[in-house]
C-alpha cells in the first residue's frame, strides 16, 4: 500500500512537472531561449522578445524572415502581446514555487524526496534514511498516511473547539442583545417615573387649589366679621358720643339740676325704658371695655 501511494505521488508530481515545463517552453523566446521580455507577435503568429527580433532584423530592409518557420513578411510588423506577457509572469512565479517546494521536499542528507514519516523522531525522511541505521528500527509510514492520520487527530481536537466556539458565539450574541434590553427596561422605568410624578403633581395642584380656596373662604369670613365688628363699633361710637354730649350737658347744669338723676328707669311716652344718668355712664364704660377685649 505504501509503494502504491509512492507511485501515485510520483506520477502526479511528474504530470505537474511536465505541464510546468510546457508552460515554460511557451513562455520562452526562440532566439535567446529565456523568458519573453516585452513579447511581440509577428505576421506568422510566432512570439519573440522585442529586443531579440529587432536585433534579428537589424540589417534587413525588406523580406523579414521568422526565426522559427522562416516565413517572410514584407513589413517590419511587431504587435505587443500583453496577454502572453501576463502568462510569462505566471510561469516565472510557478517556477519559483516549484523550486521552493523541491528544495523543501528533498532530504538535506541524501537529496531524495521526503516520502516517509518517522513516528519516533517526528520528522519526514527519505527512503534511504528509512533503511539506514538511524531509522531502521523506527516505526515509519508513508508521508500521505501520516498526514491523513494527523489530520484525523486534528479533526478530533477541532470538534470540541468548534463546540466551544459556538457556545461563545451564542454567549456573545446574548451579551450583544443585553444593551438593547437594558435600554428598553430603562425607558419603561423612565416613563413610569414620569407618569408617577405627573400624577403626584396633579394631586399637589388639586390640594393646592383646595387649600387656596379654603384660605380665600376663611379670608372672606374674617373680613365679613371684621366689617360687622367695625359696624357694631360704629354704632357704639355714635351711642357713646351721644352719651358724652349728654354728660357734658349735665356738667354745665347747676348742682340742683344735676342731682335730679333718678336710679330707677323711667318710661318714655313711646313705652321704652329710660335709665338714670349714673346707669348710663356705667353701661358706656362696660361696653367700651367689652369692645376693647
Amino acid at each position: 500500500m505504501a509503494e502504491t501511494s509512492l507511485l501515485e505521488a510520483g506520477a502526479s508530481a511528474a504530470s505537474t512537472a511536465a505541464a510546468l515545463e510546457n508552460l515554460q517552453v511557451e513562455a520562452s523566446c526562440s532566439v535567446c531561449l529565456e523568458y519573453l521580455k516585452e513579447p511581440v507577435i509577428i505576421e506568422c503568429g510566432h512570439n519573440f522578445c522585442k529586443a531579440c527580433i529587432t536585433r534579428w532584423w537589424e540589417d534587413l530592409e525588406r523580406d523579414f524572415p521568422c526565426p522559427v518557420c522562416r516565413k517572410t513578411s514584407r513589413y517590419r510588423s511587431l504587435r505587443p502581446n500583453r496577454q502572453l506577457g501576463s502568462m510569462v509572469e505566471i510561469a516565472k512565479q510557478l517556477q519559483a514555487v516549484k523550486r521552493k517546494i523541491r528544495d523543501e521536499s528533498l532530504c538535506p542528507q541524501h537529496h531524495e524526496a521526503l516520502s516517509l514519516f518517522c513516528y519516533e523522531d517526528q520528522e519526514a525522511v527519505c527512503l534511504i534514511c528509512a533503511i539506514s541505521h538511524t531509522h531502521r528500527a523506527h516505526n515509519v509510514a508513508p508521508l500521505d498516511d501520516a498526514t491523513q492520520e494527523y489530520k484525523e487527530k486534528l479533526q478530533k481536537c477541532l470538534e470540541p473547539l468548534e463546540q466551544k466556539l459556538q457556545e461563545i458565539t451564542r454567549c456573545k450574541s446574548s451579551e450583544e442583545k443585553k444593551p438593547g434590553e437594558l435600554k428598553r427596561l430603562v425607558e419603561s422605568r423612565r416613563q413610569q417615573i414620569l407618569k408617577e410624578f405627573e400624577e403626584l403633581h396633579r394631586r399637589l395642584d388639586e390640594e393646592q387649589q383646595m387649600l387656596l380656596s379654603r384660605l380665600e373662604e376663611e379670608e372672606q369670613d374674617i373680613l365679613q366679621r371684621l366689617r360687622e365688628n367695625a359696624a357694631h363699633l360704629g354704632d357704639k361710637r355714635r351711642d357713646l358720643a351721644h352719651l358724652a354730649a349728654e354728660v357734658e350737658g349735665k356738667c354745665l347744669q347747676s348742682g340742683f339740676e344735676m342731682l335730679k338723676v333718678r336710679p330707677l328707669p323711667l318710661h318714655s311716652p313711646s313705652g321704652r325704658a329710660q335709665y338714670s344718668f349714673a346707669q348710663a355712664v356705667l353701661s358706656a364704660q362696660n361696653t367700651h371695655s367689652a369692645l376693647l377685649l
